[in-house]
């Protein structure tokens, strides 16, 4: 009895762990005239302007591109602020995030690949956020293992493949496991 207590509470709790962090995402009601207009194709990231006030932020996003693509807001240094993956061929998403005064850049990444396209974005007013070194170099060096971990998975994961495609399941087998070190070592965190 006391497992299947245990069980509904860690549910409940993770219910509402996720519903806090989510709700930097989640769509929002912004009428235009209050929302950054972000025009997504192949080639483009149109903006509708390049500075906003401090505080909440909406980005009404339309994809007039032939892929998917995904929207960040991003500090200067590539760190996430917030962002929309998967936006479809036509599909409009609207996104929101709470930014201090400061330098951001909104990107737009078709394909979902690459740095992206880029508008920089100036929000002022209230106080530039401070920043702490030592957090940045953590950040930048987790940044660097990530990559590291990435660029070895995925000749593994190629060679994985490749076995599949040939129907070779014998070395599919032999394969599976070390294609997936990378990700396991970086997925958890």
């Amino acid at each position: 009895m006391r497992a299947v207590r245990l069980s509904v509470v860690t549910a409940a709790a993770t219910a509402a762990a996720l519903a806090a962090v989510t709700g930097c995402t989640e769509k929002s009601d912004a009428k235009n005239g209050d929302a950054i207009q972000v025009t997504a194709a192949d080639s483009t990231c149109d903006t509708s302007v390049k500075s906003v006030p401090a505080g909440q932020v909406t980005l009404k996003i339309e994809n007039k591109g032939s892929k998917a693509t995904e929207v960040e807001i991003l500090f200067p240094d590539d760190r996430i602020v917030s962002e929309k993956e998967n936006i479809g061929p036509g599909t409009k998403y609207t996104l929101t995030a709470e930014v201090k005064a400061g330098a951001y850049e909104i990107a737009c990444r078709p394909g979902m690949k690459g740095l992206g396209v880029r508008q920089k974005l100036t929000v002022t007013g209230g106080k530039v956020a401070k920043r702490d070194p030592r957090l940045d170099k953590a950040v930048a060096a987790y940044r660097e293992y990530a990559q590291e971990q990435a660029d070895a998975t995925i000749p593994r994961v190629q060679t994985f493949a490749d076995a599949i495609k040939a129907g070779d399941l014998e070395a599919a087998k032999k394969t599976f496991a070390p294609s997936r070190v990378g990700w396991e070592t970086t997925e958890p965190i």
